[in-house]
C-alpha cells in the first residue's frame, strides 16, 4: 500500500456523518489528499474544519452526484490527475424523510440509491493501473445470517421498520461479493431487478468477478446514533477501556455512534488492512 501518512482519498457519502468524520481524521492527522463528490459543494462553505483543508488544496470538492454515471467519471478523471486513488470509501445511505408505509416500513427514493451509485462508481472507476482499497458502509441485520445474530428487539427494525434500506444495502453488498470473487449465501437470495437493474453483471465496465478480491471491506455497523465518540475519550485514549467491538463476520449489538464508526474506519480499518481487509467486518458497542 501507499505511505499511510500520505493516501490519496476519494469519498463519496462524505458530506455529513461517518464519511465526514473519517474523511477529516485524515485531513487532520495525515498528508493524505481528499477528493469529495458532493451535490451541493456550498455545504462546507461555513465548516472551518474542512475549508482549511480546501484552501491547502489537501480536500477537493467536486460537484456531482454518484447517480449520474458522467458525474462519477469527471470525478475519478479529477482525483486522479496526479496519481491514482490508494482509497475509495463509499458511506452513500439515505438521508432525505422517508414516507412511512404500515406494510412496507420507511419507503425511500429512490430504492436503489446506495447499490445504483456503487455500480456507476465501480463501473466507471479507471481499470488501467492500481485498483483502490475500497471500504463501503452496510448495516447489521443486511442478511437473514446477520439479522439472526442481531438483538431480537431489533428484528422488527430490519424485517419491517427499515426493510427499504436494508434491502438497498444488500444489493450493495451483492455487487461487492460477485466483485470480491466472495461466496454469496443463497439462504440471502438475490436482490430484486428494482435494486440491481436487470443483467446487473453485465454491466459495461463492472470489475469482472473476483478482480477486487482482497481490495474490498463492507463495514456492517449497529444501529446509529449521533453520539460523541468513546474513542475519543481519555479513557479509551489510555487503553483503559474499549471504545467498540469489532469481528470478521456478524456479531450481535444493538447501537454505535457515527463518530466511532468514523474513527474504526481511520484508526482500525486502514491501520489494520491485514486483518479486515477483503473481508465483510461488523462494529457496534
Amino acid at each position: 500500500m501507499a505511505d499511510s501518512t500520505n493516501l490519496n482519498i476519494l469519498v463519496i457519502g462524505g458530506s455529513r456523518n461517518i464519511g465526514y468524520d473519517a474523511a477529516l481524521r485524515f485531513l487532520n492527522n495525515t498528508r493524505s489528499t481528499v477528493t469529495y463528490l458532493l451535490r451541493n459543494p456550498s455545504v462546507f462553505d461555513e465548516d472551518v474544519n474542512v475549508q482549511k483543508h480546501v484552501q491547502s488544496g489537501q480536500a477537493r470538492l467536486v460537484k456531482g452526484n454518484a447517480l449520474y454515471p458522467e458525474d462519477v467519471s469527471t470525478l475519478w478523471a479529477e482525483a486522479t490527475k496526479e496519481r491514482p486513488v490508494d482509497v475509495l470509501l463509499f458511506t452513500v445511505g439515505f438521508t432525505g424523510d422517508p414516507k412511512f408505509h404500515p406494510l412496507k416500513g420507511f419507503v425511500i427514493e429512490p430504492p436503489d440509491l446506495v447499490t445504483k451509485s456503487l455500480l456507476n462508481v465501480l463501473c466507471t472507476m479507471p481499470k488501467t493501473g492500481k485498483l483502490p482499497k475500497i471500504i463501503t458502509l452496510s448495516t447489521l441485520g443486511v442478511t437473514r445470517g446477520s439479522r439472526s445474530a442481531s438483538p431480537f428487539l431489533l428484528s422488527p427494525v430490519y424485517g419491517w421498520l427499515i426493510t427499504p434500506a436494508v434491502n438497498d444495502k444488500l444489493g450493495m453488498e451483492r455487487v461487492i461479493a460477485h466483485c470480491s470473487g466472495w461466496d454469496w449465501n443463497p439462504k440471502n437470495g438475490e436482490p430484486s431487478d428494482e435494486i440491481m437493474g436487470r443483467n446487473w453483471q453485465a454491466r459495461e465496465g463492472l470489475p469482472a468477478p473476483g478482480s477486487l478480491k482482497g481490495l474490498a471491506c463492507v463495514i456492517r455497523a449497529s444501529m446509529l446514533t449521533d453520539g460523541n465518540a468513546i474513542a475519543d475519550t481519555p479513557n479509551a485514549k489510555k487503553g483503559l477501556i474499549k471504545p467498540y467491538r469489532a469481528a470478521v463476520g456478524d456479531i450481535s449489538g444493538y447501537r454505535i455512534s457515527r463518530k466511532d464508526v468514523g474513527h474504526f474506519v481511520y484508526e482500525t480499518i486502514m491501520r489494520k488492512w491485514e486483518d479486515f481487509g477483503g473481508k465483510q467486518v461488523s462494529v457496534t458497542y
